[in-house]
């Protein structure tokens, strides 16, 4: 049976304590992709989150082989990967995501390649299949290729549920780090072919969205604090080969914000604006349509952007369990 919308606002709160979480990165050139996957095994460890699979939705053979590397440090080298298996949207991956996926008698990761695991679809549909209905909390800090395939998925061995209606049941709601608020037009959504199923995956979603956007990531910055881990540790590693130097300057926290979100729910640091619908054009821009009605809302400021940025840090210093 399809579970309906719920009335009234939507908070935005995680269903289940841990959250149960799913996500779905490009990690492709920019290192907070590296450092929101560090703060989501931090959660992790801490009690907060049960990480239930991470998508890898760039084109790129390693960005799935540099998930494996940061899951295996953190000494989840089991989390389910799948990959875009693709090649019309995505980047040539950064150099460090060829060098973690690359470094496996560092880190001991078993996947290397997108070839090796599969498609984003195939674990998506295997991960929500077992999923207690309504508990799933997706977060995607990247392109929504993985989830517009997603919504068009037919049934298969895991569910005879075709994907929306697959989405509407185990899904709670849907955090997305894209766009800026009120309008705008930011990377994810329009960037490296992606602006073609940019409009339709956001249209047809069938549960609540929750934006976090370009402006509130870009003050929130952190980076500096990873200068105290190991050269080897592979977060700091992300940051140290990173091209704008993050390590003395910070690096804007877009895809972690959207991560803490998910996991702790927006009340904590963040207020929000006003429900709406989230409206895509054609070129991945987007325009805020508030609506009392809406299922879409966006994070906006609240808390000093520092003292996100500083409990973003200290997220990335911790997490890792011990031997």
């Amino acid at each position: 049976m399809s579970r309906s919308l719920p009335a009234g606002p939507v908070s935005f709160s995680p269903p289940s304590r841990p959250a149960e979480i799913i996500l779905d990165t490009d990690m492709a050139t920019d290192c907070d992709d590296a450092g929101a996957l560090a703060v989501l095994h931090a959660l992790a460890a801490r009690g907060e989150a049960r990480i239930r699979a991470v998508l890898v939705n760039n084109g790129a053979d390693a960005s799935v082989g540099a998930v494996s590397a940061i899951n295996a440090f953190y000494g989840q080298d089991d989390i389910p990967l799948g990959a875009y298996q693709d090649d019309e949207i995505g980047a040539p991956a950064g150099d460090f995501v060829t060098a973690l996926a690359g470094d496996a008698a560092l880190y001991g990761h078993s996947v290397r390649s997108r070839r090796e695991v599969p498609s984003a679809v195939e674990v998506y549909r295997r991960t929500l299949a077992a999923a207690t209905d309504g508990r799933a909390v997706i977060v995607s800090i990247g392109h929504l290729n993985n989830l517009h395939a997603l919504l068009h998925s037919p049934p298969d061995a895991h569910s005879p549920l075709p994907g929306r209606e697959l989405i509407r049941q185990k899904v709670a709601h849907l955090v997305a780090m894209g766009g800026d608020y009120p309008e705008g037009r930011e990377h994810n959504f329009f960037a490296r072919g992606s602006h073609a199923v940019t409009a339709e995956a956001i249209g047809q979603w069938p549960t609540p969205i929750l934006f976090s956007g370009f402006t509130l990531g870009l003050a929130v910055k952190s980076g500096p604090g990873l200068l105290d881990l190991p050269e080897t540790h592979p977060v700091r590693r992300a940051y140290a080969m990173h091209p704008a130097r993050p390590l003395e300057n910070g690096r804007p926290s877009w895809d972690q914000t959207a991560v803490l979100a998910a996991v702790r729910g927006p009340a904590g640091f963040w207020g929000l604006g006003p429900a709406g619908v989230n409206r895509i054009a054609s070129d991945g821009s987007n325009r805020w349509q508030p609506d009392p009605l809406g299922r879409h809302a966006y994070l906006i400021e609240k808390t000093p952007p520092a003292e996100v940025a500083a409990e973003i840090e200290a997220l990335m210093l911790g997490g890792r369990e011990e031997n």
